[in-house]
């Protein structure tokens, strides 16, 4: 289990909330690109990797929102993180004290919501740590994830808040992630327009 130390980054607060959900297929996976009048600081301009859980609830990581700092860089003593240097993301508001990931693996490494056939979203710290020690070639972390009540995400989706798109795993893991919100918002749009 990954235990707060100096550093309470490496706390993973969320676990409890989706054991349970975890380790099913959810429905309701796609990407979510903020539309401009979303005014929320917390996702303004964002693009969200997202995935419904079986109890209706929804759960996610901003995709385009590095930091400037790596898991490397955090822990620089220790040896099992000096391969992570790839910038750490901030996720989302909610547990910003946990660390979270991305990863493709045809079969989960412990309790993860499956995305994509081979796209998973781990919250659970135990899978974090697995994933640490032994990564996949496709990983990302995230410092705190999004997520929605049962209900929240379709309200604000009737609401005109998010325009939605396919799950593209290449975006998750886009290195330079700085014009991804205007690239999707232009496809959003041109989807929209074309209805």
């Amino acid at each position: 289990m990954i235990r707060c130390g100096v550093r309470p980054l490496l706390c993973a607060a969320a676990a409890a909330l989706v054991q349970g959900a975890a380790l099913a297929q959810a429905p309701g996976a796609g990407l979510l690109v903020a539309k401009p009048q979303l005014v929320d600081p917390n996702f303004q301009e964002t693009v969200v990797l997202v995935a419904g859980t079986p109890d209706g609830a929804a759960v996610g990581v901003i995709i385009n929102r590095p930091t400037r700092q790596a898991l490397a860089d955090i822990l620089p003593g220790n040896p099992a993180l000096a391969r992570f240097t790839e910038p750490l993301f901030f996720g989302g508001p909610v547990a910003v004290g946990g660390l979270f990931a991305v990863f493709r693996a045809a079969e989960p490494a412990g309790a993860a919501v499956r995305v994509a056939e081979d796209l998973w979203i781990a919250l659970d710290p135990a899978t974090i740590e697995r994933l640490m020690r032994t990564p996949p070639a496709e990983i990302r972390f995230f410092i705190g994830y999004s997520g929605w009540a049962p209900g929240q995400l379709q309200a604000e989706l009737a609401r005109g808040a998010w325009w939605t798109l396919p799950v593209d795993a290449k975006l998750a893991f886009r290195p330079d992630p700085s014009s991804l919100w205007e690239e999707l918002a232009n496809r959003a749009r041109a989807v929209t327009a074309s209805r």
